[in-house]
């Protein structure tokens, strides 16, 4: 990966892995780095709307969705945001049940 980053999430949508947010060692980010396996190279992604780690995310059909998590600080969001290639991220007016932190999701 090109950032540092701990606690952020990871997914996989089209054979391409994806590092979603996390803490790189001052502060909770909110970029997005893609592994694509055939290319040996992370690249740098459009980054998400809000910072955040310790969420959770799945890849729900085409889309990726992250839920909660924590921002800067002691701050917890129970905000949900959606992944499209060739639309980006947005927020959603879905929203986590409550705000959360160091969980899983599970999609099946």
């Amino acid at each position: 990966m090109n950032t540092r980053r701990g606690c952020h999430s990871l997914v996989v949508l089209n054979e391409k892995l994806y590092a979603l947010g996390g803490y790189d060692g001052k502060k909770m980010i909110s970029s997005v780095e893609v592994y694509d396996p055939r290319m040996q190279s992370w690249i740098e992604h459009q980054s998400m709307e809000e910072p955040r780690g310790y969420s959770t995310a799945a890849v729900v059909g085409d889309s990726i969705v992250v839920i909660s998590g924590l921002q800067d600080g002691k701050i917890l969001t129970n905000t949900v945001e959606c992944y499209k290639e060739g639309h980006g991220w947005r927020t959603s007016n879905l929203k986590g049940v409550g705000k959360r932190c160091f969980f899983a999701g599970l999609v099946v």
